[in-house]
Parts: C-alpha cells; sequence; structure tokens
C-alpha cells in the first residue's frame, strides 16, 4: 500500500480507473478522504494492482522468466511478506495507507477528531440510548490507538528490500529509516498520547458515555474508567518505544548510518520522551494551583508516574534492557532528581 500518495489515490486520475495499491493481497484500510486530494477516491481496491500483474506476467510468460524478474527494481513491485511485519521495516504493515504513513496517520486523526465533535449531535440520535456515545468514542479511541501503533514502528525502523546481488536499479537489502521520518513519528506519537487534549474529553461526553444494564449489552459500571483508559493509551505509547527490541534497534542503527550523516541516537530518543512526560517541571507554569485545580493535570500525572516507574525498572535491571540503555535511563533519573528538587524548594 506504500506505493500511491493519498492525494493520487483521490483524484481524478484513480477514481474508477486505477487500483489504490500495488496488490490485492494487502491489506488495506478504507480509503476516507479527509482533506487528501482533490475528490472523494474510490474506498477499496477495484483491480488487481502492478505487483500482481507483474506476477501473472512471471507465472505465466512464454519467455524467459529471468527477464520478467529484471524488473524488480521498479517502485510498484515493492514486496515484503506477512513475516516481515514483525520484523523492522515500518511500511511492513497491515493497513497502514500510501506512499506516507505519516500523512495517513494525520489524516485519521482528523477524521477521529471530527467524529468526536458530531458524537453527541449526530452519531446519537433523538430516542437512542446514551449508550451509543460511550461506543462512538470508543471507536475513534480505537482508530487513535493504532495510529499510534503504526508511528511507534518507525521508530529504530530499517527498510527491508527482498533483492538479490545483481538485480537491476536496486540498492542495499537494509536501509535504515531517515533520521527525521523517526522523528517525525515520534513528535505524532507525543502529540496523540501525552496531552489531555489528544483525547477530546470533556465532562458533558463524559456523563453521557453509560451503557444499558441488559444481557445484550455492554459489560461494566455505568460509568466510563476514564482515567484508567487513557493511561492504558499512554502505557501503550511508553510500550511502544520503551521496549527491548525498539530501544536495540535505534542503538544498532548508529552504526548502520554513515558517520557525519544524521541518525536518531538512544540518547535524543529518551530525552526527547523524557522532556515531553516532565515538561511542567522543566517550564513549570505560573498561577494559582490547588488539589481541584493542580499545576499538572490527572493524566499527565500518570503517565509520569508510568514514565518514572519504567525509568526505574530499566536502570535497576528489572526490565532487562541492553546497558546502554540502563545507563541512559540512570543519567535521566538523576535529572529527574534535581527537578523535583528545585519544584519542591519553590
Amino acid at each position: 500500500s506504500s506505493i500511491y500518495s493519498l492525494e493520487e489515490v483521490n483524484s481524478e486520475e484513480f477514481k474508477g480507473r486505477r487500483a489504490n495499491a500495488g496488490s490485492v493481497m494487502d491489506y488495506l484500510p478504507t480509503n476516507w478522504n479527509v482533506a487528501d486530494g482533490e475528490v472523494q477516491g474510490d474506498y477499496a481496491m477495484i483491480g488487481i494492482g502492478p505487483y500482481d500483474m507483474w506476477a501473472i506476467e512471471f507465472g505465466y510468460t512464454f519467455g524467459d522468466p529471468n527477464k520478467v524478474l529484471e524488473r524488480v527494481g521498479e517502485p510498484e513491485h515493492v514486496y515484503l511478506t506477512d513475516e516481515d511485519t514483525r520484523g523492522p521495516d515500518p511500511l511492513a504493515r497491515r493497513y497502514d495507507w500510501s506512499a506516507d504513513p505519516h500523512a495517513y496517520a494525520r489524516s485519521t486523526m482528523r477524521l477521529v477528531e471530527q467524529q468526536r465533535g458530531r458524537i453527541l449531535t449526530d452519531y446519537v440520535k433523538d430516542g437512542d440510548s446514551w449508550e451509543r456515545a460511550r461506543k462512538g468514542y470508543l471507536r475513534t479511541l480505537g482508530m487513535q490507538r493504532r495510529m499510534i501503533d503504526m508511528m511507534a514502528n518507525w521508530v529504530g525502523g530499517t527498510h527491508v528490500n527482498r533483492v538479490k546481488k545483481g538485480d537491476p536499479n536496486t540498492g542495499d537489502p537494509l536501509v535504515p529509516v531517515a533520521a527525521d521520518k523517526q522523528r517525525e513519528a515520534l513528535a505524532f506519537l507525543i502529540e496523540k498520547s501525552f496531552h489531555d487534549e489528544a483525547f477530546g474529553l470533556s465532562p458533558e461526553l463524559l456523563n453521557k458515555m453509560t451503557i444499558e444494564k441488559w444481557s445484550g449489552g455492554m459489560r461494566g459500571e455505568s460509568t466510563w474508567p476514564v482515567v484508567e483508559q487513557i493511561g492504558a493509551t499512554q502505557g501503550l505509547a511508553l510500550t511502544l518505544i520503551l521496549n527491548p527490541t525498539t530501544l536495540s534497534r535505534v542503538y544498532d542503527n548508529e552504526m548502520r548510518v554513515a558517520a557525519g550523516e544524521d541518525a536518531l541516537t538512544l540518547p535524543e530518543l529518551i530525552g526527547t520522551m523524557f522532556e515531553a512526560c516532565y515538561a511542567e517541571l522543566m517550564d513549570r507554569p505560573e498561577g494559582d494551583f490547588s488539589d481541584r485545580m493542580p499545576m499538572i493535570s490527572t493524566l499527565r500525572r500518570n503517565l509520569q508516574a508510568d514514565m518514572t516507574d519504567r525509568l526505574i525498572a530499566v536502570a535497576t535491571n528489572k526490565a532487562r534492557m541492553p546497558r546502554p540503555v540502563r545507563q541512559q535511563c540512570l543519567f535521566f533519573l538523576r535529572e529527574l532528581e534535581g527537578l523535583l528538587s528545585d519544584a519542591m524548594e519553590e
């Protein structure tokens, strides 16, 4: 699904005329145009893609099939398998979309924000149970979590190319993801999971997110556990970055990038997460604060507590991380101690 941009798919040139992706065998999301082109393109594949045509040509050619294989370097013939979805290539993902998945993630979040704004006015109609508000919000939260998960895979990523020595118009089989793309993905993850406004919640909405008490309905308490659920989303974001696989990939990629070229380093990654989590301690806001109006919101305090627990677990080797990661986490714990001491003195 990585060969065409959203603007191309949502254009007159493509609509009803060309397939949206390289192959019908890809796992594709629905194409919702939210400011991603001049027209609403086809919602799904309308035929086979260029990779499918190439595979058919190879299977049914009467000539030398090696001549067909020489076209492996054409961009439309990019190929990865289900096994690659567990690997380092962020483009080997089910249900990602377009030549720029970052643009797709932003587009999806525009759709999330649009639909959240309509839950109480349009999604729940007169006569409907208010349980529908809860269901509607949970659908948007699920979309948000999927985009966070999709973007996290770019951090420490490496593009995998299934090519052989001597294949024309091909490069290395392994190419580290560009540092600016990794930073863009990390910024998206922080923006859409660390900040209160990312979740579009208000007392007006929360006080309508109930459930019906009948055997076929939703289970649980009538009140939606907002702090627990948002904390779970923030915890997901932390786990997706601060895990042994991702951190090892970031550290290893420093060796794969030529000297003098830009690379996302381990200190930069953990430092960026640290600054995003403890921003209020680093640049303390002014005002009169109280238990009811704290300097740091409930959701942000939960995030900070979770981050602190993880830093401690890594630094003390309970999380079984590589040594360089442990050293970095110990460094930032000392930084946190200093920030807390300064805050308490004031």
